[in-house]
């Protein structure tokens, strides 16, 4: 049995689109919903489900970005108000785009396509070699972190700084601090380079939150610290990154 997640943000419009598929496509188990971007990734993650319903307009990431973590054996359907996302829908790799409402014979003509495609399409790694090409890196938009008990989605762009500390690497917001496994030197090759800078071999940080760079004389030697906008750390930035900060 074939299983779905429908993600829209406007209550009535996700019920109404549930209640079509039940009657359409029988077989189909609905086994999750989401209501924003963030929630989509997680409960997409949870799931593994074989179909997606995805609206592109929703708070947190927008339907075309949560589209680069849904994985390629999962068939995607667009499903908006807006027609002119169409050809970006298509080149992130949807099945089918229904502009909103769906009517009843647009969307048995997408159940037609997503059987015909579950029946016939090779598997996603030959696909893969099919239609190799480059793409623009994929930068990571949200990660999973541990707050005490309790596992946060923390969105990268609030990120102030991560910073290595033993096993972990601390996540540093506004909101508090949590912690994840992956390594600083792995998590640095998965970062905006046009949004985080390493400063230090144990810490890197978002340019966005730099107020300013501060020379600081220590132990007769000088060196550069960072400001964050609004915090008291000061951040220490060793002498292999100082290139970057001379000009500033």
């Amino acid at each position: 049995m074939p299983t779905a997640v429908i993600v829209e943000d406007e209550p009535l419009l996700r019920a109404e689109l549930t209640d079509q598929l039940r009657a359409l496509w029988p077989e189909l188990e609905i086994a999750g919903h989401a209501e924003n971007g963030i929630d989509a990734v997680a409960c997409i993650d949870a799931v593994q489900p074989d179909i997606v319903f995805l609206d592109i307009q929703m708070p947190g990431l927008n339907g075309l970005e949560v589209a680069r973590h849904i994985p390629d054996a999962c068939q995607v359907v667009f499903v908006t108000a807006y027609a002119d996302h169409a050809l970006a829908a298509f080149d992130a790799g949807a099945c089918d785009y229904l502009v909103k409402p769906p009517t009843t014979a647009r969307l048995l003509q997408a159940i037609r396509r997503l059987k015909s495609r579950a029946a016939a399409s090779p598997p996603p790694a030959v696909w893969d070699k099919l239609f190799e090409r480059e793409r623009a890196p994929v930068y990571l938009k949200w990660i999973k972190a541990s707050s005490g008990t309790m596992v946060r989605l923390v969105m990268v762009s609030e990120v102030l700084y991560f910073a290595a500390s033993e096993k972990y690497t601390r996540v540093v917001t506004e909101q508090g601090d949590a912690l994840i496994r992956l390594p600083l030197k792995t998590l640095l090759e998965q970062l905006d380079p046009q949004q985080f800078t390493q400063i230090h071999r144990s810490a890197i940080v978002n340019l966005q939150a730099i107020d300013r760079i501060e020379r600081e004389q220590a132990g007769g030697g000088s060196g550069l610290v960072v400001i964050l906008k609004g915090r008291a750390e000061r951040l220490a930035v060793s002498e292999a990154f100082t290139r970057q900060f001379r000009q500033m």
